[in-house]
């Protein structure tokens, strides 16, 4: 304050001798006048006021809920990067086990919606081949159904040339028989009556699979061959509608029913991730910026409530001059941009130069109208501290 004081006085007496000058020296007024004009030029008129230097950023840290103080992971003076973790409630362990269960469910949903992309194409080629196999199962079933049921198992030809068959296989086996019968008086070991009788069979055996021939294309299915018919026409045209459905499905990408499910999972899965975060954000506190731990109001062990100051945490690095005494005459003198020069109580040698970055567009509270200004240092000596008592000379217009 006494440099300010000072200041002032010598401003006063600078004006004094500009106006005494021209009276002493009538010899030479081309030379005073020259010089007053000279000091008139020079003269920069300032604007003084009192400050403290304080952080740009700065910030007292507290938790949301309340909790006993588990650990504490810095110490006062330490400087510490963003998001480094400086304290933790009691429970933080439970709640990164979560966070890490929610964020590998995330990642296998994730994996889950890029393989239903990934096979899509090779989903559709099978759905595909299922679809042509179910096609060609119905449509031998509907074959087998149709062909066997009276009246459609043959055609008229083939009835009628099954008939001629079996008459012309009834006579032989008349022909057959009366040979036989022509040796049926020799021994079982005669090689004409052997031959005979296996002639007989045969024409017998010719005769019977025309009869039965016969008789399956002018007959019907019995009731269980119907049943068994019917069924599997209905299964393999069941089997068709759903290959159909699901060709309908996978024919243009991926199935909707599918991939709705699988993104319906990786949305889960982010809310649950975020839910988790939020869980154990509450129970730690991080640096939310870089900077330096100024003070700590607590410590482990301690039951620790919503709200209550555990840390002052600031950048010091950044440190800037706030005006505490600027009054309304003043403060309607200067404009954001204009130079200072700012000095120090506790260090009389230094001088450090400031610009002004903000004016108060509202009085503070307190004796008097006076006005913050916020200046910033175009260097930070190491020596200047927070909280220092700054003095300020504010060059108007400059």
């Amino acid at each position: 304050m006494n440099n300010k004081i000072a200041l002032r006085a010598l401003y006063l007496l600078l004006i004094a001798a500009i106006l005494v000058l021209p009276a002493c020296s009538q010899g030479t007024p081309d030379l005073t006048e020259e010089s007053n004009s000279a000091i008139l030029e020079d003269f920069q008129p300032v604007v003084s006021a009192t400050g403290i230097v304080l952080p740009s950023k700065r910030v007292v840290l507290s938790f949301p809920t309340p909790g006993i103080l588990d650990a504490i992971m810095v110490e006062e003076g330490e400087m510490v990067e963003k998001g480094k973790t400086l304290m933790a409630l009691e429970g933080r362990e439970q709640a990164h086990a979560a966070l890490d269960a929610t964020r590998l469910e995330l990642i296998l949903a994730n994996q889950n919606l890029d393989e239903v992309h990934r096979t899509a194409e090779l989903v559709s080629a099978q759905t595909q081949l299922a679809l042509a196999n179910a096609q060609d199962a119905f449509e031998d079933a509907e074959y087998n159904w149709r062909v066997q049921q009276e009246g459609y198992r043959a055609s008229q030809s083939t009835i009628d040339a099954t008939q001629a068959s079996l008459v012309i296989a009834e006579e032989e086996v008349d022909r057959a028989k009366s040979n036989y019968d022509s040796y049926s008086g020799r021994s079982e070991d005669d090689a004409q009556r052997a031959m005979a009788l296996i002639a007989l069979s045969s024409a017998r055996s010719a005769r019977d699979a025309a009869l039965r021939n016969l008789n399956w294309y002018l007959g019907h299915p019995s009731e269980t061959d119907q049943a068994i018919l019917d069924a599997k026409l209905s299964i393999t045209e069941a089997e068709l509608g759903i290959a159909e459905q699901n060709w309908t499905r996978v024919k243009n990408g991926p199935d909707p029913e599918t991939l709705e499910r699988v993104e319906a999972r990786v949305a889960t899965a982010k809310a649950q991730v975020k839910a988790a975060e939020t869980a154990l954000s509450l129970l730690i506190l991080e640096a939310p910026f870089a900077g330096t731990i100024s003070e700590i109001h607590t410590q482990e062990k301690e039951w620790v409530a919503p709200g209550q100051p555990l840390i002052v945490f600031a950048d010091l690095q950044t440190l800037r001059v706030e005006t505490t005494d600027l009054n309304e005459i003043d403060a309607a003198q200067i404009e954001i941009g204009d130079f200072a020069i700012i000095t120090f109580d506790a260090l009389a040698d230094l001088e450090v130069e400031g610009q002004v970055v903000y004016i108060a567009s509202k009085s503070t509270e307190g004796s008097g109208v006076n006005y913050k200004v916020i200046l910033e240092l175009t260097d930070v000596p190491e020596k200047v501290r927070w909280g220092m008592t700054a003095f300020v000379d504010i060059e108007i217009g400059s």
